[in-house]
């Protein structure tokens, strides 16, 4: 039975359009010839006929099962079966359409399955899949015009963080400068957090096949993370004062950075569960800044009441949705309908099929965004003036030190980790009264050279941990406070600076730790640590201006799926409408993906330091993956078609999109290991599109059985028609440094001016960060 596909059920932050491959080695073979692509196993796939196939991974285990958490999956274990290879595997029919959190057990031991998707839910990374519902597809990624999704810093006055937050601007907004638009502020529920509405909730497919329909009207939507917590509070119900942070700190950036009309008209707020009692505060204590409101699962009963008072003075829309399977909810919800509709408020209720689940929250979005700003209206800036003159949009002590926590923490599923759980309470009068407990965080960096790994697995035999390229360390029962909570905890010394990832093993399982930061690599999630470099900085985040990390889709002429390319733009890029900037296209190595030169390579730290400190050129730099497959099976086998992709497809997309400068002199291409593969095989093969190159650890080849380059590497004339840069880099203690360093004296020998980078370092990102910064400080000079 063919597997569903549409890239809205199958995308996660980890990876936009998983590969589910990896790389093997032909039998007898060795060295890169040898290397090609094998298909991957799926923690879940999802077939057309409902059936949902489970597998994880587990050599040496007796009993895998896999078990729902809430909504429409239920809890009851399903036990899966040995294959003998250490797979283990079942197909389940029956489970209700749904996006749903589930959790696996080994031996009884709760763990997180590396082979399944991954995305942030009741405060941890935690694996989900998806049913989807019949003929709803108003969530899909379809053959429309796609918005844009930016990924923009703020710092919040409240506790100092740095925080992110994605805003979605509607299609064409970078090509009609002179335009203002109205504003949705979106508030995620408990346990979630920023990337919540755009991962799990598909905010931005929904709202592009609304306005490709003309059901609603163009807007700009803003989630954040409601959490604010402040050092040795202790909250309850709400985590810290958001409210604060919303309105003092988002509203004056977004109303700073970006085009938008001012006016409480033109400005609505929404939430789900706890984000609409979020949502329910702020409006009601600040009703002068939004005219509408949605409460999707909840009923925040002060709040409304509050609200409701001031109905003559500031008319709102409010709607109240639930899931038909929320029953407590629903007759709360039509008493304040009628109570608010009392007071003179427009006010609806809806009930869709589901529970306390995304399903039930997408067509809530769905509906309300269709109910506000139906009217177009002018900006309306005397309204609220009084107000904006309190708010004022550069945070408090912009120059004071941000945390480096922040760096070494910092991860795709949760920009600033919040290490907390919630303790469900309620009040005398039934109301929620939860209180935020503390959580062992999975990596502690104890001094230079030391961690100190915690990992909670109660009722296991053994726990270890690996630092890759590291011996295994075995980790011990906690005692006192976490030994009661199952807590292991260990030590491993001597560790070399910078990043490394690491990988847990449960009664000898591997499992990803969810509470240490995850990324992708080695063709999986997997756990990351970092060892501060004292002498290398230019990839922390600092009091700096940021720059924006925009997120793209474009159909590839190659494996014919959308693809997903992250885009920097530097700072001031919004402000400055008529300069155009050269474009650098990053590639990330094998068993990784688009996402690594940010989140891994900190590429976006390192040129907003670069920046301020005048050491580099301002450029836009376009992150895709490094994976395109021809159906046909007539790509390279190890380095796939990227070239032709991003040639054909990838540049003239951020040509008609961006405002880049458009020809070779100032376009570059610069890759990582395989990434510096492709960029040798795609600039060489192209060189009426790039005169720039960077190949990091990624050899420099002069002929072999497939290329010849040595008419430009042997002829100095002929290499300066082209080339503006050819840059080289390797660490001297890789495996093919030898190599690489041979090949590069023989081609400056003819007299070549190549440019090299050989210093200490492994095949790692610690090594690749410094490769970054140097190739930064000369590219386009």
């Amino acid at each position: 039975m063919k597997k569903l596909e549409n890239q809205a059920v199958s995308c996660h932050q980890l990876f936009f359009d998983p590969l589910n491959q990896k790389v093997a080695f032909r039998e007898g073979g060795n060295g890169l010839e040898s290397m090609h692509y094998v298909p991957a196993r799926e923690g879940v796939r999802v077939y057309e006929n409902g059936e949902v196939e489970f597998c994880y991974y587990a050599p040496g285990a007796e009993k895998v099962t896999v078990a729902g958490i809430s909504g429409t999956m239920s809890r009851e274990p399903v036990e899966l079966k040995s294959e003998g290879d250490g797979y283990f595997s079942v197909k389940v029919s029956g489970i209700l359409p749904g996006f749903h959190y589930h959790n696996w057990f080994v031996d009884g031991i709760q763990v997180r399955n590396s082979l399944g998707a991954f995305c942030y839910g009741c405060f941890e990374p935690i694996n989900f899949f998806e049913v989807p519902e019949g003929k709803e597809d108003f969530y899909f990624l379809k053959e429309v015009p796609h918005g844009e999704v930016r990924l923009e810093l703020y710092r919040s006055r409240v506790n100092g963080h740095v925080k992110n937050c994605y805003i979605y601007t509607p299609p064409g907004y970078q090509k009609q400068p002179e335009r203002t638009y109205p504003v949705l502020y979106v508030q995620h529920g408990v346990g979630e957090n920023e990337t919540g509405w755009l991962w799990n909730g598909k905010l931005n497919f929904i709202l592009d096949n609304l306005l490709a329909e003309g059901k609603c009207r163009e807007m700009l939507v803003v989630m954040c993370s409601g959490y604010a917590f402040k050092e040795g509070e202790d909250p309850v119900f709400y985590p810290g004062d958001f409210d604060r942070e919303l309105t003092e700190d988002v509203i004056p950036f977004i109303q700073e950075k970006f085009r938008v009309k001012r006016g409480r008209e033109n400005r609505a707020i929404a939430g789900l569960s706890l984000g609409s009692a979020q949502a329910s505060l702020t409006a009601a204590r600040h009703p002068e800044l939004f005219s509408a409101l949605g409460v999707f699962s909840g009923v925040a009963i002060e709040e409304l009441d509050s609200l409701s008072e001031r109905g003559e003075k500031y008319p709102f829309y409010v709607l109240l949705s639930a899931g038909e399977g929320e029953t407590g909810l629903l007759p709360q919800q039509e008493l304040y309908r009628d109570k608010l509709r009392a007071e003179g408020f427009a006010c609806d209720t809806l009930a869709f099929q589901g529970y306390h689940e995304w399903h039930v929250w997408r067509k809530s979005l769905a509906a309300f965004v269709q109910k506000i700003f139906r009217e177009e209206r002018t900006d309306s800036p005397d309204e609220d003036l009084l107000y904006s003159k309190q708010m004022s949009y550069e945070p408090e002590n912009t120059e004071s030190e941000i945390s480096t926590r922040q760096t070494y923490e910092m991860q795709p599923l949760f920009f600033d980790p919040v290490y907390k759980g919630v303790i469900f309470e309620v009040d005398e009068k039934g109301r929620p009264a939860g209180r935020y407990k503390n959580l062992q965080p999975g990596v502690v960096i104890e001094e230079p050279g030391r961690v100190g790994f915690y990992f909670k697995a109660p009722g296991a035999k053994k726990v270890e941990v690996q630092i890759l390229g590291m011996e295994r360390v075995l980790l011990e029962k906690a005692q006192g406070t976490l030994g009661e909570e199952g807590y292991w905890q260990g030590r491993a010394e001597g560790i070399e600076l910078g990043f490394h990832y690491h990988e847990y093993f449960v009664n000898g399982v591997p499992v990803i730790n969810p509470l240490a930061p995850v990324g992708y690599g080695c063709f999986k999630p997997i756990n990351f640590l970092e060892m501060p470099e004292p002498d290398f900085d230019l990839y922390l985040l600092k009091s700096v201006p940021h720059g924006s990390v925009h997120m793209n889709y474009y159909r590839s002429s190659q494996t014919g799926r959308m693809k997903m390319c992250y885009v920097y733009t530097p700072p001031g890029y919004e402000k400055e409408t008529e300069k155009r900037y050269p474009v650098l296209y990053l590639q990330h190595g094998g068993g990784e993906n688009e996402i690594g030169w940010i989140w891994q390579g900190k590429i976006c730290n390192i040129l907003d330091n670069l920046l301020a400190e005048n050491k580099a050129k301002e450029m836009i730099v376009v992150m895709n993956t490094g994976y395109s497959f021809r159906p046909d099976g007539t790509s390279h086998p190890l380095l796939g078609s990227v070239g032709e992709e991003v040639v054909k497809d990838c540049i003239p997309f951020i040509d008609r999109h961006y405002r880049t400068l458009a020809d070779r002199e100032h376009r570059a291409m610069a890759g990582l290991s395989m990434g510096g593969m492709q960029t040798q095989r795609t600039v060489f093969h192209n060189t009426e599109q790039f005169a720039w190159a960077g190949i990091f650890s990624g050899g420099l080849v002069l002929q072999n059985k497939e290329e010849d380059y040595r008419r430009l590497l042997q002829d100095p004339a002929a290499f300066q028609e082209v080339f503006k840069l050819l840059y080289v880099a390797c660490g001297k203690q890789e495996g093919f440094y030898e190599e690489t360093l041979k090949n590069a004296e023989e081609v400056k020998g003819y007299g070549i001016p190549l440019v090299t980078f050989f210093d200490k370092g492994y095949h790692d990102w610690t090594f690749w960060r410094h490769c970054a910064a140097d190739f930064l400080q000369k590219v386009f000079f």
